[in-house]
């Protein structure tokens, strides 16, 4: 698995590592389905780890934690 981060404003540009943007998912192993995700979860790249900080603005509500408030 590899993990990209964009710019929000533009999402054809890839951020550098320790940047915070929207989150870019490729699954390097999967080769019979969809294996890029492009989520709407802000975070950061650290390289071989990354870390999630929220949603973007405006962005769908999604999760299982959505009934607690």
């Amino acid at each position: 698995m590899k993990v990209l981060t964009r710019d929000p404003n533009d999402p054809l540009t890839i951020l550098k590592n320790e940047e915070v943007g929207g989150l870019n998912i490729i699954d390097l192993a999967n080769i019979y389905s969809c294996p890029f995700i492009e989520t709407e979860d802000l975070g950061i790249s650290f390289g071989n780890s990354f870390s999630i900080l929220g949603r973007m603005n405006n962005s769908d509500l999604r999760g299982c934690n959505l009934m607690i408030s």
